[in-house]
């Protein structure tokens, strides 16, 4: 079983902007934060194999902001590996989100250590099939579900003998301090008893007061985007630089 408790994941999503050096700073820079403060951390990747997950007649729909984003971000299979390695090497567990099947089977074949389960992708059963038999400890993203959904879930990967958490979360980007409901992490603890439960957060970056609240609710596993910012990229409002997870690892502690 894996030890999921006290568990920091690093969401670098498409922040990397498809620039490999770009992308192995920020890997650099938390394993840094990760080394001098002493915690078990996990960078997490985003799969999705883009020559069949985005439609053909969709392909050059300038109008679709994703479209757009996920086309001018692209990396291939061996520049993932690239940062997969450098994850290792900066002592941070390996950590993937599959958008699809083929991705799927990517994530087994490079060796990743964790896999993640989106909240969009939470009631894509050929996906969750997928992914169920990876043999990965798998955390589950709860944003946007319902209570019977979440039982779905929840009964599905019991079924299946696979070792998971889930996570409260709040698909709003960023979340504001009245949309929170981390009330619910309560609810998720007394009705999975056996389920580790953790927080998926996109407060602003500089709000380190939520995480005190959700860990005292129960909370084991926190996550928040990275990246960072320079000449010619911006961050979006939603994600931490390296030092702003810093300051959010020492408030918690």
């Amino acid at each position: 079983m894996f030890n999921f408790q006290n568990l920091f994941v690093f969401d670098l999503a498409n922040n990397h902007q498809g620039d490999i050096q770009h992308a192995s700073k920020i890997i650099r820079e938390l394993g840094s934060v990760v080394s001098k403060n002493n915690v078990k951390a996990a960078m997490k990747l985003q799969f999705r194999d883009l020559d069949t997950f985005i439609h053909e007649n969709e392909i050059d729909n300038e109008e679709n902001s994703n479209i757009k984003r996920f086309l001018s971000t692209k990396l291939d299979w061996d520049e993932y590996q690239i940062l997969k390695d450098e994850i290792s090497e900066n002592d941070m567990i390996t950590m993937c989100t599959p958008f699809d099947e083929k991705s799927v089977k990517k994530i087994i074949e490079m060796k990743f250590e964790i896999i993640k389960v989106a909240s969009c992708s939470a009631k894509d059963w050929p996906l969750l099939e997928e992914i169920s038999k990876a043999g990965l400890p798998t955390i589950i993203s709860t944003g946007g579900l319902s209570l019977n959904d979440i039982d779905n879930i929840v009964s599905f990967f019991d079924h299946k003998g696979v070792d998971f958490a889930l996570m409260h979360c709040i698909s709003i980007y960023p979340t504001p301090s009245d949309e929170m409901q981390l009330g619910f992490l309560k609810t998720l603890k007394d009705r999975y008893p056996k389920v580790e439960i953790g927080w998926s957060t996109h407060e602003h970056p500089n709000d380190y007061d939520v995480i005190k609240i959700a860990y005292s609710i129960g909370a084991k596993i926190f996550e928040r985007h990275v990246g960072l910012s320079n000449e010619k990229i911006s961050l979006n409002k939603y994600s931490s630089t390296p030092r702003q997870i810093e300051e959010w690892i020492q408030s918690f502690f």
